[in-house]
C-alpha cells in the first residue's frame, strides 16, 4: 500500500508540473500574420521587478478609446513617451515596512498588492536604480495588445492610493503573495497577449527571463517569426527584440 501511495504522490506531482508548467502560444494571436498591423510591448526586468511597458503612439487611437485609463492625474506630466505597468506589495512600497519581517510576511502572507502605473520618457530597464537589468521587445498582434491591456486595466481599481514620483499607485484587485507577485503579474499578462509564457515558471526573476529568452531564441516560432534582429548591451542593460517578419 505504502508502495502504491508513493507511485500516485510521484505521479502527481508530476502531473502537476507538466500541466502547471504548460507553455503554449494562442496561434490566434501570436505570433502576428505576415502583413497585419502589430503594437509593441516591452519587458524590464531587473534585480527586483519586472515592468510591462507600451508606447504611447500604441495607446492612441482605437484600442485607447475602448480602453480608457484614468488620463487626468497624468496631465501635469507634460510629454511621455512610454506607460509601464508593475505590481507590489502595499506595505513594502507604500508603507515603507520592509526589512526581513517585511520580506517573510510579503512571500508567506496573502497581503494588499497595488498596481503601479507610470507615464515616462526612458523605460525602466534604462533608468532602474537597481541594474543590470534586461530589456525584451515584443511585437504583439492588435487582438493580443488589446487583450494584454484589457488585462492589465483589470488588475486596478479606480482609487489612486499614492502618488510618488512620476507614478500612480492603485489599490490592486489580487492580493500579493510569493504565488503571486510582479513576476506572476507580467507573465500573466503576457499569456493574455497569446504568448508561451506561463506563470507556474515565474517565481522567481530567472524563471521569467528563462521564457522570455526560450521565445527570443525562436523555440515557439514558425515560418511568420524571424529571428531576433538585435542583441546589445545599452548601459547596464541587455536589450533583446523580438519581431516578427512583417
Amino acid at each position: 500500500m505504502r508502495g502504491f501511495v508513493d507511485i500516485a504522490w510521484r505521479n502527481g506531482v508530476v502531473a502537476l508540473l507538466l500541466v502547471g508548467g504548460c507553455a503554449t502560444a494562442d496561434p490566434y494571436l501570436w505570433p502576428p500574420e505576415p502583413g497585419t498591423p502589430t503594437k509593441t510591448v516591452y519587458v524590464s526586468i531587473d534585480v527586483w521587478h519586472a515592468v510591462i511597458g507600451l508606447r504611447r503612439e500604441d495607446l492612441v487611437g482605437e484600442v485607447d478609446r475602448h480602453l480608457s485609463l484614468d488620463v487626468e492625474p497624468f496631465q501635469e506630466q507634460g510629454s511621455w513617451s512610454f506607460e509601464e505597468w508593475g505590481y507590489a506589495e502595499r506595505a513594502c512600497y507604500i508603507e515603507g515596512r520592509q526589512g526581513i519581517m517585511g520580506v517573510l510576511r510579503s512571500l508567506f502572507w496573502p497581503t494588499e498588492g497595488v498596481v503601479e502605473v507610470t507615464r515616462s520618457k526612458d523605460l525602466w530597464a534604462h533608468r532602474t536604480p537597481q541594474p543590470p537589468a534586461e530589456l525584451f521587445t515584443l511585437a504583439l498582434s492588435y487582438e493580443g495588445f488589446q487583450r494584454l491591456r484589457r488585462y492589465l486595466l483589470r488588475t486596478k481599481e479606480s482609487t489612486v492610493l499614492a502618488h510618488i514620483g512620476s507614478s500612480r499607485f492603485y489599490r490592486a484587485t489580487r492580493a500579493y503573495h510569493i504565488f503571486h507577485h510582479c513576476y506572476h503579474y507580467a507573465a500573466r499578462a503576457l499569456r493574455e497577449a497569446g504568448l508561451p509564457i506561463s506563470p507556474f515558471w515565474a517565481i522567481t526573476r530567472a524563471g521569467l527571463a528563462w521564457q522570455l529568452h526560450r521565445i527570443m531564441d525562436g523555440e515557439f516560432s514558425d515560418q511568420r517569426v524571424g529571428t531576433p534582429m538585435a542583441s546589445l548591451r545599452i548601459a547596464n542593460t541587455k536589450a533583446f527584440d523580438i519581431v516578427g517578419m512583417i
